[in-house]
């Protein structure tokens, strides 16, 4: 069972992810990325002061079912080189969070513009490290 619900979720970020990662690879990313900041500036612009509170909701919910998918891949996973990749991914989001977090809170102060939010490159290795892991996850699941 818990086999099952690591790979449904490693399913979706690998399908959810795909697209970036191409665009990361193909070395096109830019136009994805202004596209991504367009969008959500048009989305705080309609929800106004709501957006604040939705944006901290949609962080917590994204550090909430990080830690979810990191601790199933620690019960279903034997293999000590997912293992250590994953020990090292889970750090990685975890300062990938705060980053972000901290970005949306100078945003919302006024002190930085929405466009410097994102750490592009960092988007981007999060992006890959999130689609490759998933891969290798499911390929475990499936193999094992």
């Amino acid at each position: 069972m818990v086999n099952a619900v690591l790979g449904i979720i490693a399913g979706i970020i690998f399908v959810a992810y795909s697209v970036y990662f191409f665009k990361i690879m193909k070395g096109e990313p830019q136009e994805f990325e202004k596209e991504i900041v367009k969008i959500l500036a048009e989305w705080i612009v309609e929800k106004k002061t709501a957006a604040k509170t939705q944006i901290g909701f949609l962080i917590f919910a994204s550090l909430a079912a990080e830690i979810l998918y990191f601790l199933l891949v620690f019960l279903v996973m034997t293999n000590p080189v997912i293992i250590g990749f994953t020990v090292f991914f889970a750090v990685i989001e975890m300062l990938h969070i705060v980053k972000i977090s901290t970005a949306f809170h100078r945003f919302f102060k006024g002190i930085i513009k929405l466009k410097d939010v994102f750490n592009w490159r960092l988007e981007r290795i999060s992006a890959m490290f999130f689609f490759t892991h998933s891969l290798l996850v499911l390929c475990s699941i499936v193999l094992c």
